[in-house]
């Protein structure tokens, strides 16, 4: 009984760890990349996720100048 709730108990915590957001930007944003769902760049000091897929719009602000892909990434 003892092994199985061990066991239980590092999948849930697994499970958990994997849905934290991490933002690691390492990657500049370039406006002649097609990002994807999830990509993340670094652009003007600040970490962006994409939630769509887009190509040459400019991380900043949802909705500000066309951005309709880009949210701020925080931990």
């Amino acid at each position: 009984m003892k092994k199985s709730l061990f066991i239980v108990s590092i999948i849930a915590i697994t499970m958990l760890a994997s849905c934290k957001k991490e933002c690691a930007c390492s990657q500049n944003w370039d406006s002649t990349i097609t990002y994807v769902e999830d990509d993340l760049v670094l652009y003007n000091g600040t970490c962006w996720i994409a939630v769509g897929q887009g190509k040459g719009i400019e991380p900043g602000p949802w909705l500000a100048n066309g951005n309709d892909i880009w949210e701020e990434c925080t931990d």
